[in-house]
């Protein structure tokens, strides 16, 4: 399973995508989940939803949805210019660069890949940076149809001993743990309810996300998990895990619905008692749950603790700073596969979820000695 849960990753990073133009990464989706057997269809915005119910069908149940989307900051190519091409930022790019020449490539919708390279407005006028232009020169005489999708020119995949690199690991790297675990689930013809989503245009608002809410497609009783690649922030270390998120930068997620993650990683430590995991309130951004949660949705999250986030080797606002590939711990990858697992396992065996809580069961024999000894204070 570990194998072939890196194979996906890989073969996902081979897929250059940024917002508007996530069709390589959908198609790659698309095709794996159909090879499983498994019911998926796109809505309307280009979003994949996946379904796989394999419950009998008088039981009841609790279906649970995990959430992670196809781009990644970018840049497109807008119009032409004497200097070659001018393209304006999509998503958190670092600022670093804006102002300086940085190598990306170029994809068209042939699928041919150009490489070329970025560089400052040359007046570089306070309205210019705000509207986040950069000038594009290609090492190929070809004329694109604009819009054209522009990427930092930064490894598909390194496996470096313990440690992940990649061009865009937020948030293929929540893709490829979705599926890698949705083909475990199948393989092992569990009895599960899950729904697998695959979400655009997340960098530039939760579009994919919040459009997809608003239809209101996944059952409002659906438990939504945002699988996400997350900055290191102080309280989280790589190599310990993958965070269960009890929020973002804007929104506290719910209780009701964590029980579900806490539920899968006590599976997964009745077996392992060494199977290492995080809690915190991972505030380095937001993320798609709470788009859901405006929605009514009961949203919980997974975070993979990621440096470089967003290609920044220092911060997003630095302007000295550079640009790099993202990095994560191996570990905690294969670690998140194993909760998004064993959490739809967990919850699709419990017949009445919101009646499972370990709060309300309390035996008979310490609701007694709390009332004997409770006379001690009446006197």
């Amino acid at each position: 399973m570990n194998e072939r849960s890196m194979k996906i990753l890989k073969d996902l990073g081979s897929r250059l995508a940024c917002p508007f133009f996530e069709y390589k990464v959908s198609q790659y989706i698309l095709e794996t989940i159909r090879q499983m057997g498994v019911k998926v269809e796109c809505d309307s915005f280009g979003n994949i939803i996946a379904h796989y119910d394999n419950l009998p069908s008088h039981r009841e149940r609790t279906p649970i949805a995990f959430v992670a989307h196809m781009d990644h900051p970018g840049f497109e190519i807008i119009e032409s210019c004497r200097k070659g091409f001018v393209a304006r930022a999509m998503g958190g790019i670092p600022v670093a660069s804006l102002n300086k020449p940085v190598p990306v490539a170029v994809f068209t919708l042939c699928g041919e890949r150009v490489s070329g390279e970025i560089s400052p407005i040359d007046t570089m006028l306070s309205r210019e940076i705000s509207e986040r232009k950069v000038y594009v020169n290609l090492q190929s005489d070809i004329v694109p149809m604009f819009p054209v999708p522009v990427v930092f020119d930064l490894p598909d995949f390194i496996l470096d001993g313990d440690t992940i690199r990649m061009r865009a690991l937020d948030d293929l790297a929540g893709c490829a743990s979705i599926l890698a675990a949705l083909e475990h689930l199948v393989f092992n013809e569990e009895k599960v309810d899950l729904y697998a989503v695959f979400t655009r245009a997340e960098e530039v608002g939760l579009i994919g996300a919040r459009l997809l809410a608003s239809e209101g497609i996944l059952p409002k009783e659906t438990i939504i998990v945002s699988v996400e690649s997350s900055p290191v922030i102080p309280g989280i270390n790589q190599g310990e895990g993958p965070v269960i998120r009890t929020g973002d930068a804007s929104h506290t997620f719910d209780s009701e619905a964590e029980k579900a993650l806490a539920i899968g990683l006590r599976n997964i430590r009745e077996t392992n008692t060494a199977f290492r995991c995080q809690r915190h309130l991972m505030r380095g951004g937001t993320c798609e749950a709470t788009a859901f949660a405006h929605f009514g949705y009961r949203v919980t999250g997974i975070a993979f603790p990621l440096g470089n986030y967003h290609n920044a080797t220092t911060k997003i606002s630095d302007p000295l700073g550079g640009v790099g590939p993202e990095y994560m711990d191996v570990s905690d990858y294969l670690g998140g596969i194993a909760l998004i697992t064993q959490s739809t396992i967990g919850v699709s065996r419990i017949h009445n979820y919101h009646a499972s809580s370990w709060a309300k069961d309390i035996s008979e024999n310490i609701r007694n000695r709390m009332v004997t000894t409770a006379k001690v204070f009446d006197e």
